[in-house]
């Protein structure tokens, strides 16, 4: 027997459409009790614990069918656990569109799971868009789409200027690569360091060499 003066706590339970978490936790553990056999009351003020001790003078029904026909107010999800489960389902999927699409190469390096990108605040900028697209100010881009003659890095490699290139290659970048090279070695890791590492462990780090580059000379 639970004795509260709460009715509003009471109307709340059956109410089906009040998922609050304390109103939850309170079903699971009515949940829970009868899981093993117990039969529970809920009574507020002393007129209905006189009419329970009244009740139980009275032919009740074996416990088993009491469970049967007594009405359930547990068996919905909390609408908290719908939207997370919801979530959860559309990244699933999401992430499975991802892994088969054959679009998107570059910023699959950089992102190859989502739920790691959706917990990755980064900045909305032409320049990082760039680097973590391949499409942009990089002349790999441009030439595709005719904008420029040509695709080769002014650097003295001579190479098509792609975002490999301008990370790791480019010789007009040394000073800048240099900066983001020590940074991340002094973390302990290596160089060249994968695309996924620079946008998850050191994405202010590659923030920074973005934020360095001057791309109207490259």
């Amino acid at each position: 027997m639970v004795n509260t003066d709460s009715k509003v706590t009471l109307d709340t339970l059956k109410n089906r459409n009040k998922h609050s978490i304390l109103i939850e936790n309170i079903r699971t553990e009515i949940k829970r009790l009868e899981d093993l056999e117990w039969t529970m009351f809920f009574l507020t003020g002393q007129r209905h614990i006189s009419e329970f001790k009244e009740m139980k003078q009275q032919t009740v029904l074996p416990r088993r069918q009491q469970r049967k026909t007594r009405e359930i107010v547990y068996d919905k999800l909390p609408k908290e656990t719908i939207i997370t489960e919801g979530k959860d389902i559309g990244l699933t999927k999401w992430q499975e569109q991802w892994t088969s699409s054959t679009k998107g190469a570059v910023s699959k390096l950089f992102f190859p799971s989502i739920r790691e990108r959706m917990k990755t605040m980064l900045p909305l900028s032409l320049e990082f868009t760039t680097i973590v697209t391949g499409h942009g100010l990089n002349r790999s881009y441009l030439h595709r789409f005719k904008i420029i003659p040509n695709s080769t890095c002014p650097c003295r490699l001579q190479e098509e200027q792609t975002i490999n290139h301008i990370i790791f290659k480019c010789t007009q970048l040394k000073n800048e690569r240099r900066i983001l090279q020590n940074a991340i070695t002094r973390t302990g890791d290596t160089w060249p360091t994968p695309y996924e590492q620079l946008t998850r462990k050191h994405v202010k780090l590659l923030i920074q060499f973005v934020r360095s580059i001057d791309f109207s000379t490259l």
